[in-house]
């Protein structure tokens, strides 16, 4: 019920959903300009690269017809860009990657929490109101959140990196045609869920609540604790969905389905926020919810024994 209540409330804040959208192109945007003096400084190595693993595809096509063997080559390309460029000039490399790996998800990380500040307000009262309205009056706080969730998520994002490379770059040529997409793809799923699921109602908590960041996390947790199953099985879901689709249509969709799916995770933690605390929400215009609070249900369970 509280996955489909999140379909619903989707549907009826797709607006949300096109600002979340807007602000993510523009973070790109922005750390496009900030990577932009690493890719003019290696950008003979990036092409010699390149233009090397095109002329040796043509002799390795006949071992490595397939999609395992693909991302081998991709893998091997990129492993091999980065140990040049590292060779070349350390410091650039070290810049793009604190860019990539910490810049750029704490803008994303602001951007959820404006999302579930604008959620909090409609799911409360059906109020509307503009993201950057929301953006520069909550800044104090999603500045703080996003600071921490983003270091939070760097022992994530070392462990998927290490673990996608260390499969990607097996030469086997049986492990690579058998085993190496669907590693990458579990390994990536596991990752994704387990980081998501851990910081579920971290922003909710803080925002219903009013709440510190520490305090909005333990909150948070207690509530996933006794939502696990389902927090954990939704988000597997998704995430399954999500690299499923980004296996068959390519990197570049991950543009629109990157806030798509964001936005959806916002919302499921809302509502299981809101469920937890018992909290009357709006889904749309018309539906209201009514949930029992987390204590009454587990009062239920107890007694319902004894009767």
């Amino acid at each position: 019920m509280t996955f489909l209540n999140s379909i619903k409330l989707f549907c009826s804040n797709w607006e949300k959903v096109l600002k979340l959208f807007l602000y993510y192109l523009f973070s790109l945007a922005i750390t496009a300009l900030l990577l932009l003096p690493v890719i003019l400084a290696f950008k003979d190595v990036i092409n010699e690269n390149i233009n090397s693993a095109l002329v040796t595809s043509n002799y390795l096509t006949v071992f490595h017809s397939t999609f395992g063997g693909y991302l081998n080559g991709v893998f091997s390309l990129i492993f091999k860009i980065v140990s040049d460029a590292f060779m070349k000039n350390a410091g650039l490399v070290v810049y793009a990657f604190l860019v990539v790996t910490i810049f750029l998800p704490f803008l994303f990380n602001v951007g959820k929490y404006v999302i579930c500040e604008m959620l909090y307000g409609y799911m409360a009262n059906k109020s509307r109101v503009s993201f950057f309205g929301v953006f520069f009056k909550t800044l104090n706080r999603s500045l703080l959140y996003a600071l921490c969730k983003t270091f939070y998520d760097l022992v994530f994002v070392a462990v998927v990196v290490a673990s996608v490379f260390s499969v990607g770059l097996v030469e086997n040529v049986y492990f690579q045609t058998h085993f190496l997409p669907l590693c990458v793809f579990l390994i990536l799923v596991v990752a994704f869920t387990l980081s998501k699921v851990s910081t579920t109602c971290w922003a909710p908590a803080m925002i219903v609540l009013g709440v510190s960041v520490d305090k909005g996390y333990r909150r948070g947790a207690r509530v996933v604790a006794r939502h696990f199953g389902r927090a954990l099985f939704v988000n597997l879901i998704l995430y399954v969905c999500f690299f499923a689709f980004t296996y068959m249509v390519g990197i570049y969709s991950l543009v629109v389905t990157v806030p798509l799916l964001t936005a959806l995770l916002c919302m499921f933690d809302m509502i299981t926020f809101f469920s937890s605390q018992g909290m009357r929400y709006y889904i749309n215009s018309k539906i209201i919810m009514t949930p029992k609070k987390l204590e009454e249900v587990d009062s239920f369970k107890k007694t319902k024994y004894i009767i």
